[in-house]
């Protein structure tokens, strides 16, 4: 297996990583659209926020919820929904990691999802940028 064999293993293994990559984006975008669809207008942008007892980041997570409903004094309306007691809803947005968080902006439009643990940091500069769209 000389210098041929070695280019070709990474110009498949480049091409596999693309196509990961390509389905990754086309499914996050299918979802995003699809979560859209389903959302309803609100007068401030909700946080929905997905987690169950059994998830040992969602603790955490929540933490990091509070101290931004605290800090944004109001201006933010976080719906917690556990997915052990909804799991249709999980369905409904296609959740498939805990926690997960999707804020909607005032009309109902996705602006960001969050799979995993989100900072309170981040979770403030996606907010503002909700609150600027609306």
């Amino acid at each position: 297996m000389g210098e041929v064999g070695m280019i070709e293993r990474l110009l498949i293994t480049a091409v596999l990583a693309l196509l990961a990559s390509g389905i990754f984006w086309g499914v996050r975008q299918w979802h995003t659209q699809r979560i859209t669809r389903v959302s309803k207008p609100d007068s401030q942008p909700v946080l929905l926020y997905f987690r169950s007892d059994t998830c040992a980041m969602c603790e955490t997570q929540w933490r990091y919820l509070e101290q931004l409903s605290q800090t944004e004094n109001g201006r933010i309306r976080i719906q917690k929904i556990d997915t052990d007691q909804h799991p249709e809803e999980a369905a409904r947005y296609g959740v498939f990691t805990l926690p997960t968080t999707i804020l909607l902006t005032p009309d109902g439009t996705v602006q960001t999802i969050n799979y995993g643990l989100t900072t309170p940091k981040k979770l403030a500069q996606q907010l503002a940028m909700a609150q600027h769209l609306a």
